[in-house]
């Protein structure tokens, strides 16, 4: 009597598993074991994965099969369609411990994506599990900054402001820095400096602070990258320029006083040594001869007196600053070499020097 129990509660605890793991997950009709479906863990369902996230993993909670001899196999697939007609991976798997994953070869950006996977063991073909999806997001890349100013074989006075055209940009991309490096080497082993500015529209440009030392008489290489933190990418480099920084000149010292850079883009050609400054250009508020104040030397004055300082002619020097982006109104007459503005003039005084004093009448 007790043997006849005892066997028959066994067999009643053995249906109900049976019906119960095949009411959890469908079993191939044909095979030697019992296969249920394996659970799918990761990604989550209607996942969004950036599109530099990837590679991606495909994870899954292991399938009950019913031999602990059998082999067993995972087979996942990935298709653009839920009925999984257009199949772009089958990745294939032995069961880790408790779970199996894949990781998938990198897929097509900005597009969604179906999955699924089935257990085999041994001669036994589980069924696929339900499909979950997930999305891969566009793709975003950045293009390597232009370089402007300066150019190599510059030779500014002091730190130049350097200056890059804004990179290119593909898909989404986030908020835009750019980290400006100079080196005393080709390879950037090392920076002399280096800082990251956000980015503005067209170019972008970075001015040393006059607390920062720069290194004069050697060749300093500089370059740009463009960043973008939020998605974790950043572009290739600038092509690398080269510059030799000299001493601040007198005119270069005036502008910085006045609150200016004496040339924050393109480099004028030549280096400095051919004149001299004579008079009239101490910074001062000056009060013209029609009682308009303003502020002496200005800044095209100053960079009219560089250029001839670097061995431009005055017609050229003006022509130089109309042509690369700083607008002048001076006058070039030759045969009293007198460069003329709206409420001063340069002249060449008794000792051979530029001086500036105020206009009298028209």
């Amino acid at each position: 009597m007790f043997s006849r129990n005892w066997n028959r509660t066994t067999s009643l605890l053995a249906s109900v598993l049976l019906m119960a793991s095949c009411a959890q997950s469908p079993v191939s009709p044909t095979g030697s074991v019992s296969v249920t479906t394996p659970a799918l863990l990761l990604p989550a369902n209607g996942a969004s994965i950036a599109n530099l996230s990837q590679p991606i993993t495909l994870s899954v909670s292991n399938a009950y099969v019913s031999s602990s001899t059998a082999s067993v196999l995972y087979t996942f697939e990935v298709a653009t369609d839920a009925a999984f007609a257009s199949k772009v991976q089958t990745k294939t798997a032995t069961p880790g411990t408790g779970q199996t994953s894949v990781v998938l070869s990198a897929l097509p950006a900005g597009q969604s994506y179906f999955w699924h996977v089935r257990a085999t063991g041994a001669d036994t073909t589980g069924t696929f599990s339900a499909t979950e999806t997930f999305t891969v997001g566009p793709a975003i890349s950045l293009g390597a900054p232009g370089a402007v100013a300066p150019l190599s074989g510059a030779t500014p006075s002091g730190w130049p402001t350097f200056v890059v055209s804004d990179a290119t940009k593909s898909g989404p991309v986030g908020p835009v820095t750019y980290k400006f490096e100079v080196s005393t080497s080709s390879t950037f082993a090392s920076d002399v400096l280096s800082q990251t500015v956000p980015e503005t529209a067209n170019q972008t440009s970075f001015t040393p602070s006059l607390s920062t030392s720069v290194v004069v008489g050697t060749t300093l290489f500089w370059r740009a990258t463009a960043i973008d933190s939020a998605d974790g990418i950043a572009s290739a480099p600038s092509t690398p320029q080269s510059f030799v920084a000299s001493q601040l000149t007198q005119q270069a010292l005036i502008a910085l006083q006045e609150g200016f850079v004496l040339w924050p883009g393109v480099q004028p050609p030549g280096t400095n040594g051919h004149s001299g400054l004579g008079g009239g250009w101490n910074p001062t508020l000056a009060t013209s001869f029609t009682g308009v104040t303003f502020q002496s030397p200005t800044l095209e004055e100053l960079r009219e007196f560089d250029l001839i300082d670097r061995g431009l002619d005055p017609q050229a020097a003006l022509d130089f600053q109309n042509d690369n982006g700083y607008p002048t109104a001076g006058l070039y007459v030759p045969s009293e070499q007198v460069v003329g503005y709206t409420y001063e003039y340069m002249f060449v005084d008794g000792d051979g020097a530029w001086s500036l004093t105020l206009r009298v009448g028209g």
